[in-house]
């Protein structure tokens, strides 16, 4: 019989751990834990990058991203007085000499329905007239446009001084346009005086445009269009995928329609105008052929949102300040006007502009309701007087020494 030596128990073996078991039983190879990270991460992205070429390619086999909704051209446009204008959308040909709506439109080398522009002279005082279809004279002619009176009446009254006006009013300018006209080429002019006409376009929907206004526009603002356009992340993708330009295409579609409503808030009753009929300008491809749209337009978006406008308004006054330029904001009258107060107005008199009310030089007592308009927005030859009139008066009042 064999003795103990010691009093010790056995000590027990412990079983080897599982992941010994694991490696000893599984076959010969890597598991994704010995991998690399950028290996692993490269597998993951694979098959992303494998769907994303599939896409673009099936996007190529489609062809074109051709846009589906398309905005009709504006009336100047399809009369040959626009070119695009890849910082301002559109602007007034150069060198025009054409006949549109019966009267002589003309510009110079600049766009501007005025003389040319040359030095500035000791003793000019040099006004830049900014605005809409109203500003640029809309079936008057050059010498009857209320820019080009203004000078007229005023070097009557003081003779000390040359004074020069030049027209930069374009049709269907927006406020935020304007705005960036004065920065962009304005200030070249070296103006000593602004005067800012603007209102009804920036309260029209987002299809008044020319007719580069696609689905890609007609849900932006005009301050959202020129920065998308600015995005150059943006403008590369669309340059070199078709997949990109057919996802914004499609999403683009697909809001416009989304947005498509019967109730809104009709923005035309804050400015003292009734409800507009405005015939529809959006059209999309059917069978090969354009044909109305069918949206209810005006539910789709204010060319300049009342945000928008307020920030037109106070970068404009800080440019007018910053260059030592004098500003007069004029309250624009359109046919149907009433008498109101609104966002420009209260922006006038709370940041201290000086604003003249187009109002009473449009509507007199005097005259029959309407006799000084042209047509529901446009003063005549004789409306343009009155309001130039109106206006020289005003600006010698508060800016020459008869009024201090």
């Amino acid at each position: 019989m064999t003795k103990r030596l010691d009093n010790r128990e056995p000590v027990p073996q412990k079983p080897p751990p599982a992941s010994d078991l694991s490696k000893a039983n599984r076959r010969p190879g890597l598991s994704a834990r010995d991998l690399p990270r950028w290996k692993l991460l490269l597998f993951s992205l694979l098959p992303i990058c494998l769907l994303l070429i599939t896409g673009e390619v099936a996007a190529r086999l489609m062809g074109p991203a051709n846009p589906k909704l398309q905005t009709l051209p504006l009336e100047e446009e399809s009369a040959g007085l626009f070119v695009p204008d890849a910082e301002l959308f559109w602007s007034l040909r150069p060198n025009l000499n054409a006949t549109y709506k019966g009267a002589r439109v003309t510009t110079d080398r600049l766009g501007l329905r005025s003389p040319e522009a040359g030095p500035k002279k000791d003793h000019e005082f040099r006004i830049l007239s900014l605005g809409e279809s109203s500003t640029f004279g809309s079936g008057v002619s050059d010498d009857q446009t209320y820019t080009a009176l203004i000078p007229r009446y005023l070097e009557n009254a003081n003779p000390d001084f040359v004074f020069t006006a030049f027209n930069a009013g374009v049709s269907a300018w927006s406020s935020f346009q304007s705005l960036k006209y004065l920065e962009l080429r304005g200030l070249k002019l070296k103006p000593d005086l602004v005067i800012f006409y603007h209102e009804l376009n920036d309260y029209l929907p987002s299809t008044l445009r020319d007719s580069s206004n696609t689905e890609i526009g007609v849900r932006k603002t005009d301050r959202e269009l020129y920065e998308s356009r600015l995005n150059s992340v943006s403008r590369r993708l669309l340059s070199v995928s078709a997949l990109v330009r057919l996802l914004q295409s499609r999403y683009a579609v697909w809001s416009v329609e989304a947005f498509n409503k019967q109730d809104f808030t009709n923005p035309l009753l804050t400015i003292g105008l009734p409800d507009i009929s405005l015939p529809g300008r959006l059209t999309r491809m059917e069978n090969g052929q354009l044909a109305k749209a069918g949206l209810n337009e005006k539910s789709l978006g204010q060319r300049v949102s009342a945000t928008e406008r307020l920030e037109n308004l106070s970068q404009l006054a800080s440019v007018c300040r910053s260059r030592g330029v004098s500003l007069i904001v004029i309250h624009p009258s359109y046919r149907e006007s009433i008498r109101h107060t609104c966002l420009l107005t209260r922006f006038c008199d709370e940041h201290h502009v000086l604003l003249y009310d187009a109002y009473d030089a449009l509507h007199p007592p005097e005259l029959p309701p309407g006799a000084l308009f042209r047509d529901s927005m446009h003063p005549n030859a004789e409306g343009h007087s009155r309001l130039a009139k109106g206006l020289a008066e005003f600006i010698a009042q508060h800016l020459f020494d008869r009024g201090g």
